[in-house]
């Protein structure tokens, strides 16, 4: 079984959204709604085939869970996509595992073509 996708987005609504659009193309997802829910998750023992952080979030913002991600030895290896509303998203200075921007609002058709094609990140079989 492939690793499941990561979703941090403080929006439950966008979440869902995410969630539903992945897993009916087969992906496994897990949520967190939160950048601190996402490193606990992280620190854990599941891995991950990507992360998809919403860098616009209260408390810890995606860039800082990136920060922090690197502080502790979080996610090693795992892809990051980032997405957000602003526009300027390509010009944001970035770790290097930050593989692609997403920008709101979008297609899902665009999100799974990106993951799948783009970035060859598999649904689980």
């Amino acid at each position: 079984m492939n690793k499941p996708i990561m979703i941090v987005d403080d929006s439950e609504d966008t979440r869902e959204l995410f969630t539903a659009a992945l897993e009916s193309e087969g992906y496994s997802v897990i949520g967190a709604k939160s950048g601190e829910e996402a490193l606990e998750l992280l620190a854990g023992s599941t891995k991950y085939s990507l992360m998809l952080l919403d860098i616009s979030m209260p408390g810890m913002t995606g860039m800082q869970v990136l920060e922090e991600m690197e502080k502790r030895g979080l996610g090693r290896g795992v892809p990051v996509m980032l997405v957000s509303a602003v526009d300027n998203l390509r010009s944001i200075p970035t770790p290097q595992n930050v593989i692609d921007t997403l920008k709101k609002p979008f297609f899902y058709p665009e999100l799974i073509y990106k993951i799948r094609q783009e970035h060859g990140v598999q649904p689980s079989a």
